[in-house]
């Protein structure tokens, strides 16, 4: 399985160094597009072909690699093409369109509700390292839940050796890992340690992490908080680390003091991993992995006292420190392994390569929306692991009912065309992500609702504005049916309408019951009206009820069901008085 991993650099991240270790496994089968960075050399020494591309500027005119990432795509023959970032993710969304690829997303943060941000919801599936993530995709983007896969972030055991905490009773450091960042929350552990050594004297405290220009300021705040509390002798700034399993080796105990939602928590794991304690803020996912009193401590974010308390009843406690640090390491062994995350990962680019979504779009009339259903039929034997959806005016919704080929019915309005519900309409389906959307209908209103929603690949006449389809047939000039017609524009994608026959179903009988209507009885329906425009297909009431006389004394077990919208409410009533 060829797999494009896409991201703004590899450099010293948990993002990057999470597609290092997938490196260790896919080898020469992973493709990797980026800035650049540290960490290439490292993927090349696996086997891994690197793009160097400037992928990573927030700028309108990154969208300008748009051809040229659709062009490695092709050339590496790729299956899963994988973004882990927003500007990436607007390069290879639109690079991926047309193509058969599935395009997948990881959300690794809890985004902003922006439009920029928007993409990272548009994946076929939206890998999430958390349920705070998941949650928050869905209820800030919209994300339905059938889209989303909760992966975590994971730790490569081969690395971080389990050291009991009885042997790290000697060590007089206590460590901190992350980016220097304000979110991190760094100013309160060293509150707090300030408060620490006035009874424990001997302890060190050890910043890892380094900060990136636009938080030097916040990095100077911190080095002059050191300095103004006369700490320069207790704590050291480590700046970037490369090998973080070996500063934990030394490390009696962990404090992760962020203050804003972490996505994750990469290093409570990977302190879980080699038998370090661990205290951690009642923040975002680390609440997720961090059960107090049980692997860990859970603390107020900036507080201050509360993380001074936490480390000084470990310090105390070594038995208490013991236990905890056994738990994390039975949680990590059982959930955050390389090998089991790298198991779903595979099982999800698996799922995204042989299920596909399809949109068939026929909005009316009624008889086209019948004449239709053999299409379905065909589309769903074609592709059995496909979930099938249609989209059709509210008043039709209900001909699917219960349908064996129609996974899912999207209503509309019957003003449709005008420019604001196109929108509304196209950002909808969007969310959606359908591989493949096929314009039965084929007007100028349904050729910009497939254009707009983004499939994969889109399917319909190339008249109208059918050439912003990725595959279109011309129209015939012919006079043919409506089912040759549709049959022109399946072939398209290998699909052949079998029966030119009217398709019905019968509901299940509990299906029936629910509308009141017993399963034990043969029906005769009856369409009071057709629409209200054609007084001419319209009978006389009058000669409904002579029809109904007339099947009564033939069929006199058969129960009759009078159909219709509401239009047809008044006739209704007549007959049945």
């Amino acid at each position: 399985m060829k797999v494009i991993q896409v991201l703004p650099k590899m450099d010293l991240g948990g993002v990057e160094r999470g597609v290092l270790d997938l490196a260790k496994y896919f080898k020469e089968e992973m493709v990797v597009i980026s800035g650049g960075g540290r960490l290439i050399a490292k993927l090349k020494e696996e086997g891994v072909s690197c793009y160097n591309l400037p992928i990573q500027k927030k700028s309108p005119l990154t969208l300008r690699l748009i051809r040229k990432v659709r062009k490695i795509i092709q050339q590496e023959k790729a299956e899963i093409v994988h973004a882990r970032s927003r500007v990436p993710a607007w390069v290879t969304f639109f690079a991926t369109r047309g193509e058969d690829i599935p395009f997948i997303t990881t959300a690794h943060g809890a985004y902003s509700k922006h439009v920029f941000s928007k993409v990272m919801g548009w994946g076929k599936f939206v890998i999430c390292p958390s349920k705070m993530i998941a949650r928050h995709m869905m209820e800030n983007f919209g994300i339905s839940e059938e889209k989303i896969r909760i992966i975590s972030r994971w730790v490569d055991l081969s690395r971080f050796t389990f050291k009991d905490p009885s042997q790290r009773l000697a060590s007089n450091i206590i460590v901190s890992i992350g980016r220097i960042s304000p979110s991190k929350g760094f100013e309160y552990l060293i509150q707090a340690f300030h408060k620490v050594i006035r009874v424990k004297p001997y302890l060190n405290l050890l910043i890892v992490g380094e900060a990136e220009k636009s938080k030097w300021a916040y990095f100077e705040y911190l080095k002059n908080l050191v300095s103004r509390l006369s700490l320069e002798y207790h704590v050291e700034f480590l700046g970037y680390s490369p090998n973080v399993e070996e500063i934990l080796e030394k490390a009696s105990l962990m404090v992760v003091p962020s203050v804003a939602k972490e996505s994750f928590g990469r290093v409570v794991v990977e302190a879980f991993a080699s038998g370090v304690p661990v205290i951690a803020t009642k923040v975002g996912a680390l609440e997720e992995i961090v059960e107090d009193k049980k692997n860990g401590i859970l603390v107020l974010p900036g507080d201050s006292n509360q993380i001074k308390e936490a480390i000084l009843t470990l310090i105390d406690n070594p038995s208490l420190a013991r236990k905890l640090a056994y738990n994390g390491r039975k949680k990590v062994e059982r959930l955050y392994t390389l090998e089991n995350c790298y198991s779903k990962i595979i099982q999800t680019y698996q799922e995204a390569i042989e299920f596909k979504r399809i949109l068939v779009i026929k909005v009316s009339s009624l008889g086209d929306v019948v004449l239709a259903i053999p299409s379905l039929k065909a589309i769903k034997e074609s592709f059995p692991k496909s979930k099938l959806a249609i989209l059709t005016l509210k008043k039709y919704t209900s001909l699917f009912y219960e349908s064996p080929f129609v996974d899912k019915v999207i209503g509309i309005d019957r003003d449709y065309k005008k420019v604001k519900k196109i929108i509304k309409i196209s950002n909808s389906l969007r969310r959606e992500s359908f591989d493949y959307i096929i314009d039965l209908q084929n007007n100028l209103a349904t050729h910009l609702i497939a254009f707009l929603s983004f499939p994969q690949k889109s399917f319909g006449f190339s008249r109208k504005l059918g050439f912003l389809l990725t595959s279109s047939v011309k129209f015939p000039k012919e006079r043919i049916d409506p089912l040759q017609s549709q049959n022109r524009i399946l072939r398209l994608l290998g699909v052949k309408i079998k029966e030119r026959k009217l398709v019905m179903w019968r509901p299940p009988i509990t299906s029936l019951e629910k509308l009141g209507v017993s399963g034990e009885k043969n029906l005769i329906g009856i369409n009071v009206s057709a629409s209200v425009k054609w007084k001419t297909k319209n009978w006389p009431v009058a000669s409904i009820i002579r029809l109904i006389e007339l099947l009564r004394r033939e069929f006199p077990s058969y129960k009759i069901v009078l159909v219709g919208d509401s239009h047809s409410r008044e006739a209704a009533n007549q007959i049945r008085e």
